[in-house]
Formats: structure tokens, sequence, C-alpha cells
């Protein structure tokens, strides 16, 4: 038993231990919501998306369906079409409740920011157990840096937000041999979007791979099952067709069955649209370097899987890319298989240095017996690091051990926050350090003009760009090439704007706009407010 004084060292140990992620963990957010919040600032943020989540949320706190006109309207669905019908994401409402507080899209780039950096806590835990309290600080650091967190921090809200948090609790919870939140983190990540059945089926994979075959089993066909209610049932319900609005498959099926079937026809033709275009490979090359390959090593890398050919099998260029807020489905799954990748290379390196030192000592070979076989490369099942080896400095007795000390966790640990930080300046955290990025462009003034010139509780089509600003006070429809009619609009005639297909049809809807009734209300660098009045 550990004495009085053991304890209060212990309790002090993990006291400075937590102390030191919170204050990375609120650096971060920190990070991450000044980069959301100057963006909306400077109107760089846009309707799609962040508009569609504000009204989702919105119903949400005030006790009704999560009704989002912006996307009902674009889509031909109406004014009461529901954000299930686009995208299954009811967990949106546990963030109602902010919206009582603060009835504002700001309120979701500030739970974003939370989200996100809370995903650290999960993986440290997850990287303690294999490499030490140290090295797990710095895979910490190393994921609150991460390109793919920044990217879903610097572009609107998404539900991604959840997945890291979720995805890394569910991960360390069966890691620690306490599997029942962790069947909660699965269940809730199927409330996230409607692929995410695709994760946990990734993960009941990984489960049955490493001999939890009843768990594992029982993952994959509930998952499975959740995946195929989602989208053939409850999803049209909500009012989205058969296929869904985002059916990016139509070179494999028009369904989940048939995409199956069309890649177990032609395996070959799927492996190399897995890396054609060019781009598909620069993505796996900047999703695994982050962790120097390491996630290579660990079986934990197949729960990623399915998400990644989700994306790499679709029509959709961009999905295939570093940009928006695609990779950051997956990146709390790769910063815990890189950290047991590095786990498991250094039990075969103590595996090694072991055979060796026994070779030594009597002058023959140790036969019949494999690294893996031997106690030096083993692990608990709840997947602690062999004893000798948790603190990164121990080794096997030996006089070949004696001479060869290396161990390859801590230079590995500070390798990945170091190239974390490098890749910061290339994607949107980089932008924190610019000045321009806080000034905003020249016509940022006008826009906050056009803001002020429409009244609030109207119907408003707006500019992608304008829409984030109005959405609080008045219910936004996004501009485009088919008027929805409404009695308020405010257009950008100066620069092209989403989803106009050329910049001259932005300025024929604003004549059309002219001939047929309204009228101007504003009119500068390029933005227009226009009414019709009743």
């Amino acid at each position: 038993m550990k004495t009085a004084v053991e304890s209060v060292a212990d309790f002090a140990r993990r006291r400075r231990h937590g102390l030191i992620l919170g204050a990375l963990m609120a650096l971060a957010a920190t990070a991450y919501s000044t980069l959301s919040l100057v963006k909306f600032a400077t109107f760089k943020a846009s309707v799609f998306d962040l508009v569609i989540f504000d009204q989702a949320v919105r119903g949400y706190a005030r006790f009704g369906p999560p009704a989002v006109p912006s996307v009902g309207m674009s889509y031909g669905m109406g004014m009461d079409f529901l954000q299930l019908g686009d995208h299954f994401s009811p967990i949106l409402a546990v963030l109602a409740p902010l919206y009582w507080l603060y009835d504002d899209p700001r309120t979701l780039l500030v739970a974003q920011a939370v989200l996100l950096a809370l995903a650290a806590i999960p993986i440290r835990r997850y990287a303690e157990r294999r490499l030490g309290a140290v090295p797990a600080h710095l895979v910490a650091a190393a994921y609150l840096v991460s390109w793919p967190v920044a990217q879903a921090a610097g572009f609107d809200f998404h539900e991604a937000a959840f997945v890291p948090l979720l995805s890394a609790i569910m991960i360390e919870r069966f890691d620690a041999g306490r599997p029942a939140w962790g069947v909660v983190a699965a269940a809730g990540l199927l409330l996230v979007k409607e692929d995410m059945g695709l994760l946990v089926a990734g993960f009941g994979v990984y489960l049955f791979l490493t001999r939890r075959r009843l768990e594992g089993a029982a993952f994959v066909f509930f998952s499975l099952g959740a995946l195929v209610m989602i989208r053939g049932v409850l999803m049209p319900m909500a009012g989205s067709p058969p296929a869904g609005f985002h059916w990016a498959y139509g070179a494999w099926g028009t369904s989940l069955g048939e995409v199956v079937l069309g890649v177990a026809r032609d395996p070959a033709g799927a492996l190399w649209q897995m890396v054609s275009p060019e781009v598909k490979v620069d993505t796996l090359a900047f999703l695994l370097w982050p962790v120097l390959l390491t996630a290579l090593a660990s079986p934990l890398t197949l729960v990623a899987v399915p998400l990644v050919v989700e994306r790499f099998l679709s029509d959709r260029p961009q999905w295939w890319g570093a940009d928006f807020q695609y990779n950051a489905f997956v990146v709390a799954i790769l910063f815990c298989a890189g950290a047991d990748g590095v786990h498991r290379l250094r039990g075969r390196l103590a595996a090694r240095r072991g055979r060796l030192a026994g070779e030594e000592a009597t002058g023959r070979p140790e036969a019949g017996r494999t690294d893996t076989e031997r106690p030096e490369a083993g692990r608990s099942e709840a997947g602690s690091p062999e004893e000798g080896t948790s603190s990164g400095n121990r080794s096997v007795d030996g006089p070949v051990n004696r001479r060869v000390r290396w161990d390859p966790v801590p230079h590995w640990a500070v390798a990945i926050l170091v190239v974390g930080l490098t890749l910061v300046p290339k994607f949107a955290l980089g932008n924190l350090v610019e000045s321009s990025f806080y000034e905003g462009e020249p016509h940022v003034a006008a826009a906050r003009e056009a803001v002020a010139a429409v009244p609030d509780g109207v119907v408003v089509e707006a500019v992608n760009s304008v829409g984030p600003a109005l959405t609080a006070r008045t219910t936004v429809l996004l501009w485009g090439p088919q008027s929805h009619n409404a009695p308020w609009v405010v257009a950008d005639v100066a620069r092209w704007s989403y989803p106009f297909g050329d910049f001259d049809s932005q300025r024929r809807r604003v004549d059309e706009a002219l001939v047929n009734g309204y009228r101007k209300v504003y009119d500068r660098d390029g933005y227009i407010v226009l009414n019709r009045p009743s």
C-alpha cells in the first residue's frame, strides 16, 4: 500500500499535470476562438454553413424543431425544412442551452473551439499509459496545434467539432478497461452525422482484431445497422430524398449497397481512385506526417480508414484536400494511433535488445521465440506499457542493453510537436500572426453599413459572406441565382460569391430585382441592399 507521503506526492503530481494540460487547452481554445471570431467580424464567415447551424440550434433553444430555412429554400423544400434531413446531427441540441445565455452564431464558434480543445484530455490519458507523463503532454500539445484542428476552427462551425472529443473518449475508455463511457461516446458519435456509423464500425473492427471479438462484432453490426436506419428511414422522415442531398458516388451506384458491390467488382479501380488525383496522396501524407508515420504501426489506424475511403471514393473535389473541416473527423484517432504505434515500436526494440542480451550471455541465438512472444514486447489488456519502459529511460538487464539505451519515445514526442509547429504557418492558425488578418478587406466597412440597413425580424436573402452578421436578428436565406421573393435582399456585385456560377449573374440578379419592384436602400463598394415595399 502507498504511504501517506506517496499519496500526497501522487496527488500533487496529478494536479501539476492537470494544470499544465488545462493551460495548454485554454491557450488553444483562445487561439481557435480568436481565429473564427475575427473571420466572423471581417465577413469571412458564410451562410453555408454557419447560418445553417445557427438556425438549427436556435430552433432547439426555443423548444422547437431544428428548422433551417436557409437550406430549405435553397433545396426548394420550404422554410420549415429540418436540419436532420440535410445532415443527421441531433447532437446539436446539447448546444441549445448556450443560446439561452447568448443567442448569436458566435456562441457556436466559441463552443466549437472549446470542444476541439477538450479532446486533448482523453488523448493525453491514452498516451500517458503508453509513453509516460511528459511525452503525453507533448502529444496533447501536438494535437492542439495540428492542422486538421486549425482548419476546422477556421471554417465556420461544423458538427465535426464533436468528433475529436467523442472518438478520443471512445478509444481511451476502452483502452482503460472501462468501456461503459466508451459505449456512450460511440452512441454520441452516431448522433453527430449520418456517416459516423462508418467510424464506429471501424472501431469495432479494431476491437475484433485486438482479441475483443464479442465487443468488436457488436460494434460493427450495431453501427452499420444504425447507419442504414439513419440514412434509409430517419433522414427521409425529416425530408431528405432516399439518396440524401449529398450523394457523391454516381460512378459507383445510387445507394450504399450498390457502392459496396461496385467496389467488390472492381477493387483495382477503387484503389486507383483512392490515390488519384494526386491531391489525395498529399492529404494522406499531411494526415500521417504530424505523427511521423507511426500511426501505420498501430491497428488503431483502421478506425479512420472507412471515413477516408468514403471521402476519396466520392466525386467531390472539396472532400479530397486539406481544406475545410473534413480531416478533423479522424485527427484524434491518428494521434492516438501514433502514440500506440511508437509504443509498439519501442516494445520491439526492447525485445530485440533482450534477445541480443540473451544471445551474448549464452553464446548462442535463442530459438523458437519471436519478438512479440517475449515479455519485453508485451502490454497489458488495458494498453499500459510494459514494466521497465513506461518512463522511457529503463532497459532490460544485460551487457548489450547497457550499450544500447536509445528510446524512441521522447525523441518522437518532441519531434511531432516540432512538426506541428512548423505546419502552423501553412494552415489556418498561421493567420493569427498576420496583422492584415485582423484589419480585414477595405470593403468591410461597407458590409457593416449594409447589415445595419436591414431592420430586425425580417426575412432577408443575404450574400454568403453577409448572412452570418444578420442571422441573430433576421431570418436569413442564401442569395443565389434563384429568387426566393424575400422582402429584403443584401447583394454583392463587386466580388464573386457562392453559389453563383459566374460573376455577371450576380449583377443580373440585382437588375432583375429592380425590374420586379425592389428599390435600392443602400449602395456602396458593391454591396446593394434592396427592399420590396409591401
